[in-house]
């Protein structure tokens, strides 16, 4: 049975997070009453203060009058002063933090409010712990601890999937990962008598024995991929001693090192993890780092035919009521609603059903807090959004708390999803983003001559993959040239003779590409030189351009790609027109569409793989009308989309598909472009 509910929540904001104790702010006493004094910070807004202070926005609004209408950034507000009471606990052998959360009845927030040591050192044997009192909330019947508690599911630890190499032990195994081997047995039974090259084994997280000194259990802290300029007398040992990685992990990404390193070489370095801080002998806690409250997560991996869901956007329908019209980003996401009725009409021919809730999400934190305390955002599987980067925060820390799976469908600057394994993002977040089209276009371009066209501007978006991609192109050995801006000419005297030429004009600025975009089309006039251009996905939504676009073989990197003469496609535009009496928006992505996938892909997941379908994610292979989704994990957080297409425009074939980050998602595409191609060929010989 489908459910829709579609409202504006105008229900009152109250945090329950642990009250704050000890933090480092300036204080100032008023009538007997003690006040830190905050500055407040961009971006930032009442819900994020409150859960920070553990106050009410009608405290803070109370005392700092004005503050009605919002706040102002890098204004100074006063913030009560919360005053715990507490006992102390000296740390016994074997005791954890969850024993403790259990033995005391307080959650892991309540602790590290009293000790902020804890998030990053871990328990010590025979130190003293500040173990809060109960402490009830005004106007509640209850104690902190029970209040989170009713809001609150269990949260759970980060699992991992260790696929075993040759010449690994089952203790080995457990040596690297910090935990027993009956801990591991117990997730798999079949290692009892021993493990087996190619097989895959569910690693617990690691359960801190306090009472233990062991340094080789290291706290894992992601770090991204970085590049180094060798310098005089630098090795390759050293350097991989300075980012702790192995030389076997440097020289994978950089071939020609195997040779030696030289001065001024590029080495692209892959992510690593920090070694403990010096001096301490604790061994963190995981779950702590995790805020959980289990000693153990079993995956609910049962298949599901009822899905609970919501979509959180900003229509903003009293806007709409009020002017009877509606701007460009409302149509945007109004179409990506449409989109996701369609798959879910779709889907429920096909069995499944949906409890589905609608939410106008409005554009502020505050927005964002009401529709979180609604009773219909609870036991959800998924929810959809927000929009805003300035809501994510609040939206991040509820579905980490509520354990509901978090999907970004536009935004790709939360960086929320680097810490919260709840968290799927569609946009790749820039850093990674740069990376991936990086590598997709080295594979394709190796044999090439690059021309990297720089712009003055600094506010060229395009830059930091100019930046990455030279670096890389630098580690691989790969010859490439860059220029500045300016004339035909001096383009011209950057290319070579005895190869084909791929332009790179790093901007997505359509002024810019007004200008440059023809000269570059003119360099194939004299016919001695073969030139390319490659460019970006954003080139697609300017029509001012879209004649330069096909002009020559036009090369541009996008997650998104439209097989019009699929089945699938023409049975959505059909229907799309039936039911809303109108053509999509003519966008790059069509935002119906990206609806429509994102709705599919996450209900086939949980109706397969169940509730916690992420572990079944290397099983999912579903090419949609538009997105073709691939989701790779940040170490300890949420996932990402990392698949792209390298598509390319001319006017012979119009835009064709050449190739893909991920073989086997894009495989099946290249087949069917090549039947369709064949099927004309022979339709047109007859």
């Amino acid at each position: 049975m489908k459910k829709i509910l579609f409202s504006v929540l105008t229900c009152s904001f109250l945090t329950f997070s642990a009250w704050s104790v000890d933090l480092n702010y300036p204080q100032k006493e008023i009538n007997g009453k003690q006040y830190y004094e905050y500055v407040v910070q961009k971006s930032e807004g009442f819900y994020s203060i409150c859960k920070k202070f553990g106050v009410t926005e009608e405290e803070i609004k109370t005392v700092n009058p004005g503050t009605e209408h919002g706040l102002t950034y890098n204004a100074t507000i006063l913030v009560p002063v919360k005053v715990a009471s507490y006992t102390t606990h000296v740390v016994d052998k074997k005791e954890t933090l969850y024993s403790l959360s259990k033995k005391y009845d307080v959650t892991y927030d309540d602790l590290y409010a009293l000790n902020p040591s804890l998030k990053t050192e871990g328990l010590k044997y025979g130190t003293e712990v500040k173990i809060p009192t109960k402490k009830t909330i005004s106007g509640q019947n209850m104690t902190v601890s029970d209040t989170v508690s009713v809001v609150k599911k269990v949260e759970k630890p980060t699992f991992v999937i260790h696929e075993v190499k040759k010449g690994e032990t089952l203790f080995g195994i457990c040596r690297e990962n910090g935990i027993t081997s009956e801990e591991i047995i117990r997730l798999n039974p079949d290692v009892k008598d021993g493990v087996k090259v190619g097989q895959k084994l569910i690693i617990p997280p690691v359960h801190s024995n306090t009472a233990l000194t062991d340094k080789s259990v290291e706290s894992k802290v992601p770090k991204k991929f970085s590049y180094h300029t060798v310098k005089k007398k630098e090795t390759l040992f050293g350097i991989c001693q300075q980012y702790n990685v192995t030389q076997e992990e440097v020289l994978k990404l950089n071939p020609l090192a195997k040779d030696g390193i030289k001065v001024n070489m590029v080495l692209v370095i892959p992510p690593s993890y920090a070694k403990p801080v010096e001096g301490t002998n604790a061994v963190v806690d995981s779950m702590s780092v995790d805020s959980a409250s289990a000693p153990l997560f079993i995956p609910e991996t049962t298949p599901k035919k009822e899905i609970n869901m919501a979509i959180v956007l900003p229509y903003q329908l009293n806007k709409i009521a009020n002017v009877s019209q509606i701007d460009g980003n409302t149509e945007k996401f109004l179409e990506f609603y449409q989109g996701a009725l369609l798959a879910v009409d779709t889907l429920r021919k096909m069995g499944l059903s949906f409890n589905m809730n609608v939410f106008d999400s409005g554009k502020t934190e505050a927005d964002i807090a009401k529709v979180l305390k609604n009773q219909d955002m609870e036991n959800l599987d998924f929810v959809i959004g927000p929009a805003y980067t300035s809501q994510m925060k609040a939206m991040s820390e509820f579905a980490k708390e509520n354990d509901v799976k978090m999907l970004i469908p536009f935004s790709s600057k939360s960086d929320d999803t680097k810490e919260n394994p709840n968290i799927f993002q569609v946009n790749t977040p820039l850093d990674q983003l740069n990376f991936l089209m990086a590598e997709l276009f080295i594979k394709n371009f190796s044999n090439k001559h690059v021309v990297l066209v720089k712009f003055n501007n600094t506010k060229e978006d395009k830059k930091a993959f100019g930046d990455t991609l030279a670096a890389m192109m630098t580690a691989k050995g790969m010859k490439f040239s860059s220029v500045n801006f300016s004339t035909l000419s001096a383009i011209r005297t950057e290319l070579v003779a005895n190869k084909e030429n791929v332009v790179v004009p790093l901007t997505a600025n359509q002024v810019s590409l007004s200008q440059v975009l023809p000269m570059v089309n003119m360099l194939n006039a004299d016919g001695k030189k073969v030139v390319s251009l490659f460019g970006f996905s954003e080139w697609q939504n300017y029509p001012g351009i879209a004649k330069d676009l096909f002009m020559l073989d036009t090369y541009i990197i996008s997650p998104f790609f439209t097989d019009f003469q699929h089945p699938a496609t023409t049975d959505y535009l059909k229907r799309f027109r039936k039911y809303y009496n109108a053509e999509p928006v003519n966008s790059q992505p069509q935002y119906g569409m990206l609806g429509y996938d994102l709705m599919f892909y996450f209900a086939h997941a949980i109706s397969n793989y169940g509730h916690d379908f992420e572990h079944g994610l290397d099983k999912i292979r579903l090419n949609g009308v538009q997105s073709h989704f691939a989701f790779n994990k940040f170490e300890e957080g949420g996932y990402y989309n990392s698949n792209f297409l390298l598509l390319m425009h001319n006017r012979k074939e119009g835009v064709t598909l050449v190739d893909g980050s991920h073989p086997e998602i894009v495989k099946p595409l290249l087949e069917k472009q090549k039947a369709d191609r064949d099927a004309a060929a022979k339709s047109k010989k007859k």
